[in-house]
Parts: C-alpha cells; structure tokens; sequence
C-alpha cells in the first residue's frame, strides 16, 4: 500500500525537473517533485534562457525575477572566434539580444546560468504549491493502467516510502535511468567528443582590450574552446570549456594541466592562473525512440540529447515541460481525454530532431563548417519560433503542407499547429503582448467583424468547463494592429482562431459558420479527445 499518493511525480529536479513543476502547479496540479541531489548545482552549465523561454517567464509574470539574476557579467552581442583570446581574430558570429532584433516576440534572450535561473524556478514553483523534494531519489518504479507506483529513499536517513501516482515525468538528464528501466533507445550521432568546464582566476582584461563580446571560440593546436566570464566589472573569475577526445574525462587533467590549457587558450605562455574547478561532460546527438511509455513521460536530457551550440538544450526542455504541463493538467481534471496525452510526442519529438540537427551544424560551424551542413542550418528565430505541429492537438487544414518542422517566424502563416504570431492587444486600458496574456487557457481571437464568436465562445466556456478566453481584434486596437492579424493570421475579417494554453494555434476560421458555437463546441471536443 503507497504512503502517499500524488497527481504527478516528477523524477529530477533540475532546469527542466523545476519548470515542469512550475508549469503544472500554475495549473493546479501540486506535483511532487525528487531530486537525489540535496541542493541545485552551483555549476554554470547552460547560460541563457532564450526568447521563447523567456516569453514563458513572461507569461508567469517572472520576466522581472530572471532578469533580476542575469549574470553579473552578462555581456550582449558578438561571438569572438579568435586563434586565442590575445591572438589573431577569425571572425564574429551573433550572439544574444536581451530584445528580439526580428519583433516575433516581446523579449529576447537573458544571459543567466543555470545555477542563478533554477533557484528562480524552485521559489516560483514552491510558491504554487509544488512539492519539491531535494536529497530524495527514485529507487524503482512500475506501472500499470492506472498509474504507476515508486519507491523514494531519503538519501540522508535512508528511509523509503511508497508514493503512488497517475503519472511520471523523467527529467533525469541525459543518463536517463528511467528510460532506460523502460527499454527506449535512441537514435542519432551519439557520443562524438566531450567538453569540460575550468573555472579559474586570472587577470584578463589587458587581452580583452576594450572589446565586447558574448563569448569567445578559441582554437588552435593546443585547445580548442570557449572562454567566458563569469565575473562583473574587476572580477577575474573565468571559465574555460575546452573540447577533448570522447574518452577523456576532466579527472584525467590535474591543476598544471588545466593552468596550460588556459594559457594556451589566452595565448600567454606565462599567465598566472588559479584554478577553482572542473567538470566535464559528454557532446552528444541523439533522440529518444519514444517519449512515452504508458503513464510514464519523458522530457529534457533523457529525451534528447544536443551540443551545447545555440544554447537549445536546457530550452528545449523547459518548453517540453510547458507543452505537456496544460496536457496533463486537463486529463487530470476529466476535461479531455487521456489520448490528449499522445499529442506531447507527436508534437516535440520531430521538433526535437530538427533542434538536435540545428545544435550539431552550429558545434561543426565554431571547427569549419560542410557545404551539405550549411545548407541546412536555419536561423536561430526558426530554430527558437518556428516550430510546425501536426498532431491530434491540431485541426489541421486542407491545404499543400511540405511536411518540415519549421517555418519562418518572421513571415507567417497563422496555420493550425504554428505558435501564435506575436500581437500586441489592447485590454483594460493597456497594450499586452498577446503571448503576456496566455495564462494557462485557451482564447478565441476574433476578426474585427467576428461580434459572434463572443456569445459562442460563452456558451462554450459554460458548457465545457474549459478556461476560453475571447478578444476582438480591432474593437479597441488601432486599425494597423487589426490588419496585421488579418494577415499573420490569414482569417477574414470575421473569422476567428483557436489558441492553446501552449501558445499554438489549434484551429481557425476564414469565416463564421452557421452556428459559430456548436462549431466551437466540436472543434473543442475533437482537440481534447472528448
């Protein structure tokens, strides 16, 4: 018999662990959430919460808290590729904008480790009432139709208990001990090197000179790396991140070796450097054959696996969590269908592919580049906003489709299963980016015409139980922001489009039907597998 029982364990708690848990209790569902670890790691590791992961924050109202613990040296723009950091430069690519340079968001990136962004998710999550467990770890599972019964130990005591839940989320990084318990594979390059993190002291700045930059490649015969600061104005607390072979690990480079490796990196043979830490871990690309298995639900690490390269993979995570989070919420609460449920994998595995591929080409990019790679990279406001879903959570349309992942965010379509092009609507006195607005429900975004779909969006709300939200374009906006729906959105002027909680389009109309609520009604029904 459990000793407890919960809606959803979520099994680690790191970036991806704490924002599932976070999306969930912004839903309702108080998750219980282990983590084996007794605190957040206070390495670095990822370094930025991209656009859209920001457009989420934003959503939660915690653009302010992030960017309240934006790293002390955060330092916007260029990436330098040079032979060292006082050698000769190679080129510039660009970095990160803390706004979006393409106006298809609101936001843009925020340089923040994920040492300082976790702590941001934790206290959110706590603060909706998540449970969240540190030094308590999964020592074994199963499941069955219903749910899924697990064994937890205190790390400290060693005591276990028994929970009993409706379902698991794995966000156990990319080791995956629950999918592997499961017997899913993966697919995809696998392991092709391996990278460590030297976090050291030395004095820098007569090599930087007055240049700005994000971060800075560095290669030649001795190393090739990434160095960055990890320090405000006067600091001298670095990091370098040197590529090794695959079956070196940092275990195998003492403090003299790490001191040359900086050095060599710098390109001064005589720097004074004073090492305080090292890490390393694999570069790898790969897929997980599935995402789910029965009650069980895989997301971050343990489903995909990506060079750190365009700063995707701790991002590609959070929006797993945040696209099944409002999926699991409506099963749970009897609102839809546990088939629902199979839309997470139809939607974010081909995504995940295409990101993995995206992730690769810019890691071969920093050691020259193939001419068959180029011609697949994408722009990073593709990579970021251009998702294409098809799945059972989308009507989609009878229309020529090329069957890629991706379209280009900055000229869209507004077809069903594309995120919401980004709108700014006038409600209660006040301009609000359409993507601030999306708290968790669905909304009807009517054209200027479209007075009908009011009372039907009513109905519908009344009779199903289901958070619907509806907004008139052009009733109180400008008629530029009215026109520019009409054409992002490619509606007529009384038509109207169905949004998810997610932010994608689900369904729309050129125009009203005959009855815009039993349409509305159906077209709900078939969405959450009622």
């Amino acid at each position: 018999m459990a000793d407890e029982t919960t809606d959803v364990l979520i099994v680690g708690g790191s970036m991806v662990g704490l924002a599932a848990a976070l999306f969930l209790a912004q839903q309702g569902v108080r998750p219980l959430l282990v983590e084996r670890h007794s605190e957040i790691s206070a390495h670095p590791r990822a370094q930025a919460a991209s656009p859209r992961t920001m457009e989420l924050m934003r959503a939660l109202g915690l653009e302010a808290a992030v960017r309240a613990q934006e790293n002390p040296y955060a330092q916007y723009g260029d990436i330098l590729q040079a032979e060292s950091l006082a050698g000769a430069e190679i080129g510039r690519f660009a970095g990160p904008f803390r706004h979006d340079p393409d106006e298809v968001a609101a936001t843009g990136w925020t340089l923040i480790g994920q040492d300082r962004f976790e702590p941001v998710l934790r206290a959110s999550a706590e603060e909706l009432g998540a449970d969240l467990r540190f030094a308590t770890e999964l020592v074994r599972f199963t499941q069955d139709a219903d749910g899924v019964d697990a064994v937890l130990r205190d790390t400290g005591s060693g005591t276990e208990r028994r929970v009993r839940a409706r379902y698991l989320v794995a966000a156990d990084g990319f080791r995956a001990p629950v999918r592997e318990s499961l017997g899913i594979g993966h697919h995809g390059q696998g392991v092709f090197g391996r990278q460590m993190n030297v976090v050291f002291h030395a004095d820098l700045d007569p090599y930087v000179a007055d240049r700005r930059f994000f971060l800075c490649f560095v290669s030649n015969p001795q190393v090739k790396g990434v160095l960055g600061k990890l320090g405000g104005a006067g600091s001298d607390r670095w990091v370098l991140a040197p590529s090794l072979p695959p079956e070196d690990s940092h275990r195998e480079y003492g403090t003299e070796a790490c001191v040359e490796l900086v050095r060599a990196a710098v390109g001064v043979p005589d720097l004074p450097v004073a090492v305080e830490s090292s890490t390393s871990w694999e570069i790898a690309a790969w897929v997980a054959d599935r995402f789910r298995s029965g009650r069980v639900l895989l997301a971050g690490d343990c489903a995909h696996v990506m060079p750190p390269t365009g700063g995707f993979g701790g991002n590609m995570g959070l929006q797993d969590a945040h696209n099944l989070a409002w999926k699991l919420a409506l099963v749970l609460r009897g609102q839809a269908g546990p088939g629902l449920l199979d839309s997470y994998e139809q939607e974010r595995a081909p995504v995940a592919e295409f990101t993995v591929e995206q992730g690769v080409i810019r890691y071969l990019q920093r050691s020259g580049l193939d001419e068959e790679a180029a011609g697949r990279h994408r722009p990073e406001t593709t990579v970021l906003f251009g998702h294409v879903y098809r799945s059972d959570a989308v009507l989609g349309e009878d229309a020529p489709d090329d069957g890629s992942p991706v379209e280009d965010p900055t000229l869209p379509s507004g077809r069903p299963g594309t995120r919401a092009p980004h709108l700014t609507l006038h409600r209660g006195g006040r301009a609000q980016p359409l993507h601030d607005l999306l708290d968790g429900g669905f909304w009807l975004l009517a054209g200027p015409g479209g007075a009908d779909w009011e009372p039907a969006a009513a109905r519908v709300r009344a009779a199903a139980g289901v958070g619907l939200a509806f907004h008139r374009v052009g009733g109180a906006e400008p008629p530029e922001v009215a026109e520019r729906f009409l054409k992002t959105y490619g509606v007529g002027v009384s038509g109207a489009v169905l949004i998810r909680p997610d932010g994608f389009i689900a369904w729309r109309a050129q125009d009203p039907p005959a009855s815009p609520a039993d349409e509305l009604s159906a077209v709900l029904a078939r969405l959450l597998h009622r």
